[in-house]
């Protein structure tokens, strides 16, 4: 009766590994079709992604290219200047990966570490501005880039200064708040014995708790420089022909006489490749930052 019993068990036990693992192969296969169906219409000819139809025998979608070309690479900055488009989202997504890491890194420690009037305020108004969708800010920030330009002469809309500000305060109150949780799971004990040795506040972070939160910088500024790098609603307001990204860019591909599907997939693997290569170089630094980050020891 036992042995049935057992056995029973790890029938049972066998079924759900089965169904656990074909769970994950659906969802891996679900995430992964399309970067490989983008991968693949990157090197198909533009007949053939146009011509597709389901109903003509030959004609069907393939995953694999009927005749295979590099004309959508070799013609990718001709059309649309997206080699120059790359380089601003590069400026603008590093400035605010450096400013949103600098800013909440000195944030976060005076949550973490510091007693403040109103500190609990200003917490709740960090976590209030997640509520808010980002549409809700365009017109108001139009509006304060035209109004500083009037009254300063400082030209905000169209800079790249401009919209790393922009990205910057978009960014930092997640940034904030994620550090502050690394920060908190850091003894204080560390902070009270420096200051006990005489050591000062500004050295304490760059010295004793800059090193122990690389992790969480990590992870902060990944944050940050997707967040930029992804934007579209605001950067198609707030910037123009000299600091137009590449989000924006990859819809020139479109045109109303002209739709160039291949090209545009093969400008999206292009501009990919500096996301792909800054997650797989910090990708170790990124999860210790997330796991280290979200528990509190």
């Amino acid at each position: 009766m036992n042995f049935n019993i057992v056995k029973r068990r790890r029938a049972n036990s066998k079924f759900w590994n089965v169904l656990f693992v074909a769970a994950i192969i659906l969802v891996v296969a679900s995430v992964l079709f399309p970067y490989l169906w983008m991968i693949s219409g990157s090197f198909k000819r533009t007949i053939e992604i146009q011509s597709a139809d389901y109903t003509k025998p030959g004609q069907e979608p393939s995953l694999i290219p009927r005749q295979p070309t590099l004309e959508n690479y070799q013609r990718i900055n001709r059309t649309v200047p997206m080699l120059r488009y790359l380089r601003n989202s590069l400026i603008i997504s590093i400035g605010t990966m450096i400013l949103a890491v600098f800013i909440s890194l000195f944030a976060a420690y005076a949550l973490s570490r510091l007693e403040f009037r109103f500190k609990r305020l200003y917490e709740l108004t960090i976590y209030s501005t997640q509520m808010f969708p980002g549409i809700a800010f365009l017109i108001p920030y139009f509006i304060l880039f035209t109004a500083i330009t009037r009254l300063t002469g400082i030209k905000l809309k169209d800079t790249y200064y401009g919209l790393i500000l922009t990205y910057t305060s978009f960014a930092l109150p997640f940034c904030i708040l994620m550090m502050k949780s690394y920060l908190d799971s850091i003894p204080k004990s560390l902070d009270e014995q420096a200051l006990v040795d005489g050591c000062k506040r500004p050295a304490i972070i760059f010295r004793i708790i800059l090193p122990l939160v690389k992790p969480g910088l990590v992870s902060v500024g990944i944050f940050a420089f997707i967040m930029a790098w992804n934007e579209m609603l605001f950067a198609s307001v707030l910037t123009g022909r000299d600091t137009k990204t590449v989000s924006l860019g990859l819809m020139e591909y479109i045109t109303t006489n002209q739709a160039r599907w291949g090209g545009m997939m093969a400008a999206c693997i292009v501009v990919s490749i500096p996301v792909l290569i800054l997650f797989t170089t910090l990708q170790k630094q990124i999860i210790d930052g997330l796991i280290k980050g979200a528990v509190k020891e």
